[in-house]
């Protein structure tokens, strides 16, 4: 198993017995600090018509003064990450991967170069589906990231978690579980450690297209909109123990 994915799993056995999102936020610093990430920040993309802006934000570590000063400028509203958030679920760049028209929507231009005089020049974005349905954010970011892509999926998994540890702490009630079946249990572990659905095909001896059908049935069951969602659900739950 590879380093960084190893970290992560070490990483949820111990956000699972942290008692506050500072001390989340601390753990995400040990563990990631030395890949460039020094900031971090979990929240939903968008208040809710009875939130102030800043009630969206769930937990955070930013540089000082820049949460004060992108809330009374509003950036909410044009923030390019904020806005790919809801078009997809895969990590993406920030904001080198979130889309926006320099000529069209000055506001967003305004707010990267002001994010880059805090000292937050690049950075991953972990979009997330609360329990509720409600679309959320998990940014981890600095002035130089060392992240090779091959990591992002540990990145991921670890992202969910907080996020969901976070929720947890500011008193989300239990979704109800179901039970999962042995070989829904044995293809979500594989996942967890890193297989494709080929090779995790290869391993089960089952057909690719069973193991999507398995981890469809997963996703249905938790209540998870990805893959990697459903793992970090079933190990949150101690359903399986890569």
């Amino acid at each position: 198993m590879d380093v960084v994915r190893s970290r992560a799993f070490d990483f949820v056995e111990t956000v699972r017995q942290l008692p506050d999102a500072a001390s989340i936020l601390d753990a995400m610093s040990r563990t990631l600090g030395q890949h460039g990430f020094d900031y971090f920040c979990t929240s939903y993309v968008a208040p809710l018509s009875t939130e102030q802006p800043r009630e969206a934000v769930l937990a955070e570590r930013l540089p000082a003064g820049f949460l004060d000063m992108y809330s009374e400028a509003q950036y909410v509203w044009h923030d390019p990450a904020l806005r790919h958030c809801r078009t997809t679920l895969q990590p993406f760049r920030w904001f080198r991967e979130a889309p926006y028209d320099p000529e069209r929507e000055p506001r967003a231009v305004e707010l990267v170069r002001r994010a880059r005089d805090f000292g937050m020049v690049d950075g991953v974005v972990i979009p997330v589906i609360s329990p509720a349905g409600r679309t959320g954010q998990v940014w981890f970011g600095g002035a130089e990231i060392d992240l090779p892509e091959r990591d992002l999926p540990a990145l991921h998994l670890m992202a969910l978690y907080a996020f969901d540890r976070v929720l947890a702490l500011r008193g989300r009630p239990e979704a109800p579980q179901l039970v999962l079946s042995s070989r829904e249990r044995e293809v979500l572990t594989l996942a967890a450690v890193g297989r494709s659905s080929d090779e995790i095909a290869d391993a089960l001896t089952i057909t690719v297209r069973t193991v999507k059908a398995h981890i469809n049935s997963c996703c249905k069951k938790l209540g998870a909109a990805t893959r990697t969602q459903a793992v970090m659900i079933a190990m949150r739950d101690r359903i399986i123990s890569p």
